[in-house]
């Protein structure tokens, strides 16, 4: 999956998750700030990811800086 790709399915989700917000999400939008994750979209977010990777994700506390942004989240799980 591409890095572009990636970031067109995220950008999907989030909105279909919240369509009150408004705004484009760009690879570093601050997702927690802008309002797009909480404590449940995280963990949707996550398996969204790990749909996307087809592979379990562990994360721990090191982990949680990299759902700040998009680009983020492609680097730590997904472009490896």
């Amino acid at each position: 999956m591409s890095e572009e790709e990636f970031y067109e399915r995220l950008r999907a989700f989030l909105r279909e998750r919240r369509p009150d917000l408004t705004g484009d999400i760009e690879p570093t939008t601050q997702l927690w700030q802008a309002g797009y994750l909480d404590s449940f979209g995280l963990i949707e977010t996550l398996s969204l990811v790990e749909e996307l990777t087809g592979h379990p994700i562990q994360i721990g506390a090191e982990d949680l800086p990299s759902f700040f942004t998009m680009k983020g989240i492609f680097e730590a799980f997904v472009a490896g």
